[in-house]
């Protein structure tokens, strides 16, 4: 996929993810919890949390089962795919928190500046035609920061990395923190 066009990769990643949808969680479960575990015994959701690039809602039934949702107010799923977000949807139903999933692109945000305490983003940075764009709508949108992780072999590693705070790793992927607010950011 590498030099489309945002607009053509973007239909091209929707298709390919709704295609993806039914199998996701048998496919990358036990990858993703490995990530959340990384990520999250050091950057502990509280507060208004977006979980962009929800995909089916593992992360929200990861933070119910490990007793993290107990300091989320409110939790907002956002993903490009309706397949996904429809599959999500009895995850935060029984997770017993205020929230609501929304389809739409990470690049581009639906949201307010700042109306996240913290945001994370699992599996998603590297698939955006500018993942730079991504972080910053991440950070315009998060008063804390942004906590996401990159595959080890993405090319776009090492400039992504020197912005960011180095949280753990797991054998695929690196798990990052960029701090966000007043005068901070991505870029």
């Amino acid at each position: 996929m590498a030099g489309k066009e945002p607009l053509e990769k973007q239909v091209y990643m929707r298709s390919r993810y709704g295609v993806t949808a039914p199998s996701y969680d048998e496919l990358y479960l036990e990858e993703q919890v490995e990530k959340y575990a990384v990520a999250l015994s050091r950057h502990r959701p509280e507060g208004v949390v977006l979980d962009a690039g929800c995909g089916t809602g593992l992360l929200i039934e990861y933070m119910l089962a490990t007793g993290m949702l107990e300091g989320v107010a409110v939790y907002v799923g956002l993903d490009l795919t309706p397949e996904m977000l429809e599959r999500a949807v009895p995850r935060l139903r029984s997770s017993g928190v205020l929230g609501e999933l929304v389809e739409g692109d990470l690049e581009y945000l639906p949201f307010r500046d700042s109306a996240f305490t913290l945001a994370y983003s699992f599996t998603v940075v590297d698939l955006l035609s500018r993942p730079e764009r991504g972080l910053e709508e991440l950070c315009r949108v998060s008063r804390r920061g942004v906590v996401y992780s990159l595959l080890k072999r993405a090319q776009k590693l090492k400039r992504m990395q020197a912005r960011a705070r180095y949280v753990g790793e797991t054998d695929k992927d690196v798990v990052l923190y960029a701090e966000c607010g007043e005068r901070k950011g991505f870029v």
